[in-house]
Order: C-alpha cells, then sequence, then structure tokens
C-alpha cells in the first residue's frame, strides 16, 4: 500500500503559486449563423492550414507544463522555483506561434498561494495525495498497454526518465514523494500484469481518498 501524506502541520521550503498559461485556440471564429434547426454555419478566423499548426503547438507545449506543475483540482500549482521553467516554455511557445502569424502570443499569469492554507495538515495531505495520484497515472498510461510478460528496456528506461522528471511537482518537497518514486522504480522490475495490478490498487485507493478529503 503506498504511503500518505500524514496530517500535521508541515513547513513549506519555497511558497506555491497556481499557473495559468492561455494560448491561442484554433477554434476562433470571425462569426456563426443558424441557416434551419439542424443547420450551422460557421467562419473561423484562420484558415484550416493555420488552426492545425496552432493546435499542435498547443498540445505540444501544455504537455510540457503538465510534467512540470502539479494538477490539483483543476487548477494548476508549482514551485516558485519552477516559474521560470513555465517562462522557457512560453517563450519557445511564442517562438513558434510568431512563425505561424506574428500576431499570435502565448502568456502565463500566477496566482501567489497563503503558505499558512498549504501548511495545515489538511490541505498538505490534499497535495501529496493529488501529487501521488499524478504520477501513478502517468506510470499507469505507459503500462496499461503492454503485452509483454516484463516491460522492455527501451520502456523501463523511458519510464524511469519520465519518473525522475516528475519529481519535479513534489511543490512541497515531501521527502516521502522521492522514495515513493524510487519505489515505483522498483517496481518496474516485477512482471507486467503485476505491475498494473498494483498500480490499478493505487489509483483506485487514492481516487477514493481525494473524493473524501
Amino acid at each position: 500500500m503506498i504511503e500518505i501524506g500524514r496530517k500535521e502541520e508541515k513547513k513549506l521550503g519555497e511558497r506555491i503559486y497556481v499557473v495559468r498559461v492561455e494560448m491561442p485556440t484554433p477554434e476562433r471564429t470571425e462569426y456563426s449563423r443558424m441557416i434551419d434547426d439542424y443547420t450551422k454555419e460557421i467562419r473561423y478566423y484562420y484558415p484550416k492550414h493555420v488552426r492545425l499548426q496552432i493546435e499542435r503547438i498547443r498540445n505540444k507545449y501544455k504537455n510540457n507544463l503538465h510534467e512540470i506543475t502539479l494538477n490539483f483540482y483543476g487548477i494548476q500549482l508549482i514551485k516558485e522555483s519552477r516559474i521560470q521553467d513555465v517562462q522557457e516554455i512560453v517563450d519557445s511557445a511564442n517562438n513558434e506561434l510568431e512563425e505561424v502569424d506574428s500576431a499570435l502570443r502565448a502568456r502565463f499569469i500566477t496566482l501567489p498561494i497563503e503558505s499558512e492554507a498549504i501548511e495545515k495538515g489538511e490541505m498538505y495531505t490534499k497535495i501529496v495525495y493529488a501529487i501521488q495520484y499524478q504520477i501513478v497515472k502517468e506510470v499507469f498510461n505507459r503500462i496499461k498497454d503492454l503485452k509483454s510478460e516484463t516491460p522492455r528496456k527501451a520502456t523501463v528506461k523511458s519510464i524511469r526518465e519520465m519518473l525522475e522528471n516528475l519529481r519535479k511537482i513534489n511543490i512541497v518537497s515531501d521527502p516521502d514523494i522521492d522514495r515513493w518514486i524510487d519505489r515505483i522504480m522498483k517496481m518496474l522490475n516485477m512482471k507486467t500484469e503485476n505491475i498494473k495490478k498494483t498500480l490499478l490498487e493505487d489509483l483506485g485507493y487514492l481516487e477514493e481518498a481525494l473524493s473524501t478529503l
């Protein structure tokens, strides 16, 4: 069974922020009108090839952001020291967007969370649960479709690299999370079905815990 964040007060090492990244949408329209009860005419602002490029860039950099931020009840959280990482991702997205259309821009905003709100046991525990859930979900998504008896060496290497990167979402710097990631890495030496079973048990437990807090 996975280790769960304890409910006593914790002191944070650095401030935590809500971060929101905004990118252009390919679905921007110039106008739309109903032709009849069954038909709606839409004129998009961008031609199809531009919409496809915008969608590709959005998906690419949203995935990059997902790797360094914690999804916490639908909002993204990040440590103060990682805000520069967000800036670099947004800058790279802007470079690609400007090549598509000079008017296209991405931006991000941050909002600090009061440390006292997190340091109280229940809030801290919720964040630890969310970190654990995001990590387990990412690993399970990599494992769930494997057919081999044990994960191949290339797959194990890829997942271990992903887990190292996921240490970045440990926004509360809880040492138990690092030890827990190490536990999952060792689990990769097990048979594929045993890994899937263990991860599914963890997901079920965490989903229930997150829903009851």
